[in-house]
């Protein structure tokens, strides 16, 4: 293995650190990971609803959100239609729960045994027949022309909410199509997962049922230009030489205002008194014109009426909803403090930089109320986040931007209140420690998926829908017999694909594998490749070619291969795509099957990649002291790892071995050792490293070594103590 360490500018370490206020040990791996911008340090430092998109910027929201309170009002009937891997079946379950809590008549479906993935003529025609007026496609729709185009001459309209990329110059004629891939879709985050765009339509939906959809609202701040500590800084920024300057923007005052349009910013009025304090005689003017038609919202209603008076007299008259008073019930302390204080106490300022001001802040006060009232009344809930966390895990979406806080808030509450079908799930699988997002992609979300791959999605939505506590059971031990059954035919397979893929070996020159056939089920495709590609060391490619005239393929990659390249390069062969570096799928029409293994020769005869030595990038070598329970905190800080964000790795150097053991259940292969950082003594475990010891180096004759190793906690008897998990390990030099 091969260990790097990227080199980087210690000054910016330093800016980092005083800017947001933490230690240089996380400021360094936080710009060895190429995380220094403002919006990307927010998702990592913080942990806010607040930093959730808002749902509106889909370009396409307004017409869906329109659709669905028409569906209410006419009382309509709707169909979900997903797909039947985790990520659709998740989104299905959420949609469908959320349009019943609605009040609307929901069906859903999802493709069952060898029906093909996406929405059917068959599911319209059970539409049709059963007076369905909407349909809602989850985590697919996007490449159904020609199903929306005969909905439509039904009678039928279409809400298309996917993920997936656009294989065609335009989407289908869908009443509304929310998809973060479209170029023109106004979202600004475009690795949602299926499940994550239903948690935008749910957020969306949640803030019409609270009355704000539509609903023109404007924020007022008014009063002094600057707090004292932003003087201060500007005092120090400016240099004596503009300090008149500065005395000027102290003893300034400030009216404030922005306009909200379904929550969002759609413009900003600031209009300033001279160091006198008096306004432009137009103030009031192009106020009354910026408000007008608003409600209005400030932060203390009696302050603001004192403040225009003094400055206005009785020309000013405003009808002011107090935040304040209204956020009492949530944060009664925070109600009673000066507005100032808030001004001084936003967390989130840090990441706006020199452009935040009083109104900012308000701004996030009134966004964490709107957030905590669809809170409190179960307008948006903690089943949706557990849901969605499901599908962004389960589908492998970057670990970054909002889905971080997805994810997290998702995963907190499977541990502390997971619904029925998890609960359940969890104990037949013996999991009775905390998960993390790592432990749930190996766990909980393939033995989910085992149903759809088996063709039989229902028995994953029971699971999920589960109401009681006996009907979990039966759901959960169901689809644990049904991933155990992908298993045993996954082993079938193996032996009647292993001498097609040794040749396909051969014939490459040792550089990949490929092998496609009709006689393997679709599901167990992945677990064929990762068989594969662990044995060869080479990146190798399952397909199955389907009754329906198309292909599903698995790629695994092997160490170092650029996946996401490949795919890229074949991209416009296929139906649909996705994955990242080490594993990915796609479909395809089998008549291009042969236009795809051509493309694929082409692509690796122009490749060039190390499939012998895996690398691992350190994000940090600690000296011995460093090595403290405390580790495990900065680990949680980066959570939840898993794609684009893995566990942090450490190296240290120079450590003795107090103990050495070779340990396992079914054959003893691994190796547990126990570490002496001085202080601190920690146990450590090498998978499968075994063989190493007194080969690579030596307990008996005292050797110290050099690690690489991430943090872990380790769960027995009910106790949790943290351990150290290698990467590696090799006899220290000197």
């Amino acid at each position: 293995m091969k260990w790097t360490k990227k080199e980087i500018d210690p000054t910016l370490v330093r800016e980092i650190a005083r800017r947001y206020q933490i230690d240089t040990l996380t400021a360094s791996i936080l710009v060895r990971r190429n995380i220094t911008e403002p919006e990307q340090l927010r998702f990592y430092l913080e942990d806010d609803l607040q930093l959730l998109h808002n749902p509106f910027l889909f370009a396409s929201m307004e017409d869906a959100i329109d659709r669905l309170l028409m569906a209410h009002d006419e009382d309509e009937k709707v169909l979900i239609f997903g797909d039947s891997d985790t990520d659709g079946i998740t989104s299905t379950a959420l949609m469908t729960e959320l349009l019943r809590d609605f009040g609307l008549e929901v069906f859903h479906k999802v493709p069952e045994g060898e029906e093909p993935y996406g929405l059917s003529v068959s599911a319209i025609d059970f539409a049709a027949e059963n007076n369905i007026s909407l349909i809602v496609t989850v985590d697919c729709g996007i490449s159904n022309h020609d199903e929306v185009a005969y909905a439509q001459r039904k009678g039928i309209d279409v809400i298309i909410a996917d993920h997936h990329h656009l294989q065609a110059p335009a989407p289908p004629q869908a009443i509304a199509v929310l998809d973060p891939k479209l170029p023109d879709c106004g979202y600004p985050f475009r690795d949602l997962s299926g499940c994550g765009v239903a948690l935008k339509l749910a957020h969306a939906l949640a803030i019409a049922r609270l009355g704000m959809y539509k609903e023109p609202f404007a924020l007022l701040y008014a009063g002094s230009a600057l707090s004292l500590d932003e003087a201060a800084g500007l005092a120090d920024d400016a240099g004596g030489a503009d300090s008149a300057m500065v005395a000027d923007s102290v003893s300034a005052l400030t009216i404030e205002a922005v306009r909200l349009d379904n929550l969002i910013e759609t413009s900003r009025l600031k209009i300033r008194s001279g160091s006198d304090g008096v306004f432009p005689s137009d103030t009031l003017e192009k106020l009354e014109k910026f408000l007008r038609g608003r409600v209005i919202i400030a932060w203390n209603k009696k302050e603001i009426h004192s403040f225009f008076r003094e400055h206005f007299g009785n020309a000013a008259e405003l009808d002011v909803m107090d935040l304040g008073q209204l956020s009492a019930g949530f944060w009664p302390a925070m109600a009673r403090s000066p507005f100032a204080s808030l001004v001084r106490a936003s967390r989130l300022k840090k990441y706006a930089g020199s452009a935040h001001s009083a109104i900012d802040t308000l701004k996030g006060i009134f966004s964490a109320y709107v957030l905590q009232t669809l809170q409190s009344q179960n307008l948006l809930t903690e089943r949706m986040f557990q849901l969605a966390a499901l599908g962004t895990i389960a589908d492998l979406m970057p670990l970054k931007d909002e889905n971080r806080i997805i994810v997290r808030k998702g995963v907190e509450s499977i541990n502390a209140s997971p619904s029925n079908g998890i609960r359940e799930l969890k104990s037949g699988l013996g999991l009775a420690k905390p998960l993390g997002a790592i432990e749930i992609a190996w766990q909980i979300t393939p033995t989910i998926n085992a149903a759809g791959r088996l063709g039989t999605p229902k028995l994953a939505l029971d699971l999920l829908q589960a109401k009681t506590v006996e009907s979990a059971i039966t759901a959960a031990s169901a689809l644990i017999q049904a991933n155990s059954e992908r298993r045993r035919l996954g082993t079938e397979a193996w032996e009647n694909i292993r001498e097609a893929l040794n040749q396909s070996l051969e014939k490459s020159g040792g550089k990949y594998a490929v092998v496609g056939s009709s006689e393997i089920k679709p599901g167990i495709t992945g677990l064929l490749a990762s068989k594969a590609a662990n044995i060869m060391k080479v990146p190798v490619i399952v397909a199955v070619f389907k009754a329906d005239g198309t292909c599903t393929g698995s790629i695994r990659g092997g160490a170092n291969f650029p996946l996401t390249r490949l795919l890229a390069h074949c991209a416009d062969l296929f139906l649909d795509y996705g994955g990242h570096d080490s594993a990915a799928g796609f479909t395809l029409k089998t008549e291009r099957w042969q236009s795809f293994l051509e493309r694929l020769s082409e692509f690796m005869a122009q490749t060039e990649y190390n499939a012998e030595e895996p690398e691992l990038s350190i994000d940090a070598e600690l000296p011995h002291a460093y090595v403290t329970p405390e580790l495990v905190n900065l680990c949680r800080l980066f959570e939840p790892f898993g794609e684009e964000n893995d566990p942090l790795v450490f190296c240290s150097r120079q450590v003795s071995m107090i103990d050495a053991q070779v340990v396992g259940k079914n054959g003893k292969n691994h190796l547990k050792l126990t570490l002496d950082f001085g202080t601190y003594k920690w146990p450590a475990m090498l998978w499968d490293g075994a063989e190493r010891l007194e080969r690579d180096f030596s307990f008996r004759k005292g050797d110290r070594v050099d690690i690489l190793y991430k943090v872990t906690m380790n769960y027995w008897n009910g106790e949790e103590r943290p351990q150290l998990e290698l990467y590696d390990i090799r006899r220290a030099e000197g």
